[in-house]
């Protein structure tokens, strides 16, 4: 039989026996000694032996048995330590915030503390050993060997020169699939490998999503910018396009072009102001929208070119809704876009709305009042519940390649209308979108056709337009002067403000002012709009510019504006906008 002791253990055991060995010589030699000298008698010296035989023996049990007590009691003392010193260890495993995992030499699992188990969702008995449990936290092959021959190579240095072990940053494949990122601490002592696991998951997702916020910032900055400019380009464009149709008569040839060329032209300025929507989070500028032309142009959008079918259930009664068209178009779209790819087999999508009132103390926490319920259904192949609570958090998606932005910009956009969204699915069945917008007191806005009439309130109405383009100025003054206004214009505040006092000293103000909200090295909108209303308190200002997303855009009657021009605009928009204000004004 083969015992492995301890160094401790062996040198106690020495001490034993070398007490045993001078203890028994000693006693012969005495005692014989003293025996030779004291007694003669051979038979004496026989008896006396025997007796002396049965002491030694009795003495050197003693002997040892105090010996090996003591030895034993030492032992048990150092194992009661060992046991509570354990014991005590345990309790404050237990008690870390990470994952804790010890194993012995052999590789042998022998303890993982609670918080292990709940991170990684592995319980001892199914990672017995660590072989066992790098084969389920890192299932991939490639990465596993990667891992463990960088942790190999460490506990080899550890042992060869006594060089710690460094922190390594890993990626921990749990029970469920999920991964987490997790930093791995592993210190050796005697026969034990103590390994603690920091998960920075969550730290490593707020970082992330600080940088992607970052980013969209930035993008905000320069899509800004560029939506700026462009949309003074489209301005150009659309306002030329649209005046040159008002000398055109319906039945020419070029009529047709000219209004595909609009239509693609106010295309071009929805996906500009949508980048400023999803870049900066815009506030929608809204008024009056009948929800039936939306809902038929996203269908009309969308399924073009798709096997998805779609039935679509207004009632004749139902109220207009208070929005801006351009965001809540972009809303209705990905809903129906996300239908489309939930049904590639083909299918329906079903859109109901209808009329709604909510109490005080509704469900859905909305002011009381008046609401439009939409409903969205397809027959797609539905959303499990775990995945249907995340739905709307930003950059969450089941789909491959997708960016998680649709649904969470359907939400950020229902919200900023004052209005609530909710979903329910059934794997297998389909998903349903309700969504609650508030219903507008107003009617919808007619827009003025090409080639109408002018509208009544422009006979002696005068205008005064400021804008930095000139380009854009002369087409503002052809295309109002067509429209039966008289116009005077300008390139900056100042001159604005010179040009409204003459007129209103004069007792001939003028009717209404068109100015642009950005003037580079000028005075803009805002504090042109100032200086006038101190002119003349009841000046009938309208803002306009091609920051869509502008709080002022958002908010202009806080800013002593009456009206908004949105860029780009052509006469049917201009005409609307003054039409309008200066009937309203005139009542």
């Amino acid at each position: 039989m083969t015992f492995h002791l301890t160094r401790e253990d062996r040198n106690i055991v020495i001490k034993i026996v070398a007490v045993y060995t001078l203890f028994g010589s000693l006693w012969i030699y005495l005692s014989d000694s003293a025996l030779g000298l004291l007694v003669r008698d051979p038979d004496v010296i026989t008896r006396i032996a025997t007796y002396k035989g049965l002491m030694y023996i009795a003495t050197t049990a003693a002997l040892l048995y105090y010996l090996i007590g003591r030895y034993i009691y030492r032992l048990g003392e150092s194992s009661r330590r060992i046991a509570a010193s354990e014991e005590e260890l345990r309790s404050l495993m237990e008690l870390m915030p990470v994952g804790v995992v010890w194993s012995d030499d052999t590789g042998t699992t022998k303890y993982i503390n609670t918080n292990f188990g709940k991170n990684f969702g592995y319980e001892l008995a199914e990672i017995p050993t660590v072989d066992e449990w790098f084969l389920k936290a890192y299932p991939d092959a490639s990465y596993r060997d990667e891992v463990c021959s960088l942790w190999n190579a460490h506990i080899a240095e550890y042992h060869t020169y006594g060089t710690q072990i460094p922190p390594r940053e890993v990626k921990v494949t749990c029970k469920d699939g999920s991964v987490r990122r997790v930093i791995v601490n592993t210190q050796l002592s005697q026969n034990r490998i103590l390994a603690i696991f920091t998960d920075i998951t969550e730290r490593e997702n707020q970082q992330e999503e600080l940088i992607k916020k970052q980013k969209l910032e930035s993008i905000g900055v320069l899509a800004g910018g560029i939506a700026h400019d462009f949309n003074n380009i489209l301005t150009a464009i659309l306002g030329n396009i649209s005046y040159a149709g008002m000398f055109i008569e319906c039945d020419h040839k070029a009529k047709a072009p000219l209004l595909q060329a609009e239509k693609a032209g106010k295309r071009a300025a929805e996906l500009a102001h949508q980048l400023l929507t999803f870049a900066k989070g815009g506030q929608p500028i809204t008024r009056s929208v009948a929800p039936r032309k939306l809902i038929e142009e996203s269908l009309s959008l969308v399924l073009r070119g798709s096997n998805v079918l779609n039935r679509v259930e207004i009632p004749e009664g139902l109220s207009n809704i208070e929005a801006d068209a351009g965001q809540i178009s972009q809303a209705f779209n990905n809903l129906i876009i996300n239908a489309v790819q939930a049904m590639p087999g083909g299918g329906t999508i079903s859109i109901r709305a209808a009329n709604a009132s909510l109490d005080i103390n509704n469900q859905f926490a909305l002011p009381a009042g008046k609401y439009i319920r939409f409903i969205f259904d397809d027959e797609g192949c539905g959303i499990s519940a775990e995945n249907l609570k995340n739905i709307f958090d930003p950059y969450f998606t089941t789909k491959s390649g997708g960016s998680g932005l649709g649904l969470a910009s359907v939400q950020s956009i229902i919200r900023k209308h004052g209005g609530h969204i909710c979903a329910s699915s059934t794997v297998g069945r389909g998903t349903t979108f309700e969504i609650l917008l508030p219903a507008s007191r107003e009617p919808e806005l007619i827009e003025v056709p090409q080639g109408a009439d002018p509208p009544d309130v422009a006979a002696g109405a005068s205008l005064l337009v400021m804008d930095d383009e000139e380009m854009l100025r002369d087409l503002a003054e052809s295309i109002l002067e067509e429209l039966g206004y008289r116009v005077k214009t300008c390139l900056n505040g100042e001159e604005a403000i010179a040009l409204y006092k003459s007129a209103f000293e004069a007792g001939a103000p003028f009717s209404a002012v068109i100015m642009d909200l950005t003037i580079p090295g000028g005075m803009g909108g805002e504090e042109t709009a100032r200086a006038i209303l101190e002119i003349d308190p009841h000046a009938q200002l309208i803002v306009s510019s091609g920051y869509s997303n502008d709080p002022i855009i958002a908010d202009f009657r806080r800013y002593g504006f009456s009206a908004v021009a949105l860029k780009p605009y052509g006469v049917s928009e201009i005409a609307e906008v003054l039409n309008r204000l200066l009937a309203g004004s005139a009542t």
